[in-house]
């Protein structure tokens, strides 16, 4: 299988068990994402030899009967439609201590993340991956420690996993701690057009559509309707403004102002709702619009963009009668 690393460390971990979320309904995809092929391998059989290969007990977190194999029994979700009630599924049928997910639609992904998310679960109750882009919760290790959490929130139809966050003991590993070629191994699929950027190599790159109008027309109040709108249909929708002034989104005399001040280029802070980054041009070169969206947008669906009036991307023009 291609990108998997022979591990160095004990494999068949006996208080840990594999799991493997299935029970989306690829919406956005249009078709079922389990069984997407790249490279000859569906994304299923990618995930579960990955699963196999350090688990000696792999389940399936889905009502997917149809993906069942000899040892890997597939367990309908109580409360099924969100990573959350995917969680309780995996926590409630596994007779270990512990369970590392994984989604069905990860082309990638990579056994060196799994070692080292594994050698960090002392005295905690999860381990999950922290990105520029936020946090991995469907890549990560839990303990059973979570699970009434988990339920109590379901019961109440709560299904936000940052919420749940707050409610237990995380260990979050940044970024510059992952191996080498992390980002690669952490993508998913959503939409056709993800999938086809993978098939050809090239970068994920969103959809991209800009708000332009005149200055007090309502730009900002017509993205706002648009996004909440995005969101209801379950859609990860991102905004980049342009701002032809020099912005500081830094107070002066807070703890990252003076750091970046005294010479860092880049800049991150982390919390359990955001993550920020201010990253210094030393160049006084505004970067290309398509490479800042490569960078920091591949894992969303659509891109919205405000202040961008003479670009080429596709446009929406506001106009006040």
């Amino acid at each position: 299988m291609h990108n998997l690393h022979n591990a160095s460390v004990e494999l068949n971990y006996s208080d840990i068990t594999g799991v493997l979320l299935a029970g989306g309904q690829s919406r956005r995809m249009g078709r079922d994402k389990a069984l997407i092929e790249i490279e000859g391998e569906t994304l299923f059989s990618r995930a579960l030899a990955l699963l196999q290969r350090y688990f000696s007990r792999v389940l399936i977190a889905g009502n997917r009967a149809d993906l069942e194999r000899p040892g890997v029994p597939a367990i309908a979700d109580t409360y099924p439609g969100s990573a959350l009630g995917g969680l309780h599924t995996g926590l409630s049928a596994a007779n270990t201590d512990w369970i590392f997910v994984i989604p069905c639609d990860m082309p990638y992904p990579d056994g060196r993340l799994i070692e080292l998310l594994l050698q960090q679960r002392d005295g905690v109750d999860a381990v999950v991956p922290l990105t520029p882009g936020g946090y991995e919760p469907v890549f990560a290790l839990y303990h059973r420690n979570c699970l009434s959490h988990i339920e109590n929130m379901l019961k109440r139809n709560q299904c936000r996993i940052y919420d749940f966050y707050r409610r237990i003991n995380v260990h979050f590993v940044d970024w510059h701690q992952l191996p080498a070629g992390w980002e690669r191994s952490l993508l998913n699929i959503n939409t056709p057009e993800q999938l086809s950027c993978i098939q050809r190599g090239a970068k994920i790159i969103p959809p991209i559509v800009s708000i332009v109008a005149k200055s007090g027309t309502g730009k900002t109040t017509f993205l706002e309707k648009i996004i909440s709108e995005l969101k209801k249909r379950s859609y990860r929708a991102g905004v980049i403004k342009h701002d032809t002034h020099r912005f500081e989104i830094d107070h002066e005399g807070k703890d990252s102002w003076r750091l970046t001040r005294a010479g860092a280029d880049t800049m991150i802070i982390t919390s359990l709702d955001k993550v920020a980054m201010v990253k210094l041009n030393r160049d006084q070169k505004e970067p290309l619009f398509t490479e800042a969206v490569a960078a920091y947008c591949s894992d969303l669906d659509i891109v919205l963009t405000e202040g961008f009036k003479r670009s080429n991307m596709p446009e929406i023009e506001v106009h006040r009668l």
